[in-house]
């Protein structure tokens, strides 16, 4: 985590920015303090368009768009929205802060000192990001229509784990509220959990099933199911559906969920899970709620990655 950028001022309308906790191409993130209001003294992540895309348009429009979606989604494993306003040199969404770190570098640490994740922990995480993508393809505006949201972009660096072991999934800023459309995949999600049919341009709620049984996939081998080199190898992978059998990575992994995995990602659409709803209960009993619990996933970050944010 570093300083906040020179380029931006410390004041934030009602909001001071403390620290910068990420950036992504089109914004940052930063921590930021609410000075006035009935939440002063609140943290929160505050994200704004980057300075050198001041004067994009698209920008805006994205950070605009991830804020009206924002709105609509209230669930305890997608992370909260604040509020969002203007500013003289752009917008502003604040949302819920969540302190600890994303999976991506939960992942990462794993992988450094050579330790698995115990296989329930793994079915909870994937279990509750499928909860919070059910909540998120069902949604409705608050005037009731519904908006069919589909998150496009599912994968660790998105999926949060508080201190207290609570699962946050984050970053709806490249979902669509609409199926079916005929879009550039290339800019939708990333490399290795773009499904067969997110490569062909079709924007459905399978794309995000696709993208949970790939991170579930990870979670429990330590590996992508698809090999890493150039894009167009990796894709060719995908479509071709060549994904070695989790317990030939696994063996502890049991009959039952190598079944499950191998069902989400099955080469034809037609043998997957429908909904997340449906993937969901198909992993809840597929863990022990004695071992897999919010105060075990705590533990397993904390023994992982120390004190760090």
């Amino acid at each position: 985590m570093d300083g906040v950028s020179e380029t931006w001022p410390r004041d934030c309308g009602r909001f001071e920015l403390l620290s910068r906790l990420g950036r992504g191409g089109m914004a940052e993130v930063f921590l930021a303090k609410v000075r006035e209001g009935p939440r002063a003294g609140e943290q929160v992540a505050l994200k704004r368009v980057r300075p050198e895309r001041a004067h994009d348009a698209e920008a805006h429009e994205q950070l605009l768009h991830e804020a009206e979606l924002a709105r609509c989604l209230h669930h305890p494993h997608i992370v909260g929205f604040v509020e969002y306003g203007e500013l003289p040199d752009g917008g502003y969404l604040a949302l819920e802060l969540v302190e600890g770190p994303d999976l991506g570098r939960v992942l990462a640490q794993c992988r450094r000192r050579r330790i698995e994740l115990p296989v329930d922990i793994s079915v909870l995480i994937v279990r509750q990001v499928m909860e919070a993508l059910a909540h998120a393809h069902q949604a409705t505006s608050p005037t009731g229509r519904p908006l069919g949201v589909v998150h496009c972009d599912v994968s660790p660096h998105n999926v949060l784990l508080s201190r207290t072991g609570e699962v946050k999934l984050a970053d709806f800023g490249v979902a669509r509220s609409r199926a079916g459309a005929a879009l550039d995949a290339r800019r939708l999600g990333k490399q290795h959990y773009r499904s067969p049919e997110l490569l062909a341009g079709d924007v459905s709620v399978g794309v995000d099933l696709w993208a949970g049984a790939v991170l579930l996939y990870e979670l429990l081998s330590l590996e992508s199911p698809f090999p890493s080199g150039p894009g167009d190898a990796v894709e060719s992978s995908i479509r071709g559906g060549r994904v070695t059998p989790i317990r030939t990575l696994v063996p502890r992994v049991s009959d039952g969920l190598a079944l499950v995995l191998d069902r989400a990602l099955a080469p034809n659409p037609s043998q997957r899970f429908k909904s997340a709803e449906q993937f969901a209960r198909a992993l809840a009993p597929l863990c022990d709620d004695r071992v897999a619990t919010p105060l075990a996933v705590a533990a397993v970050v904390r023994g992982l990655m120390g004190t760090e944010r």
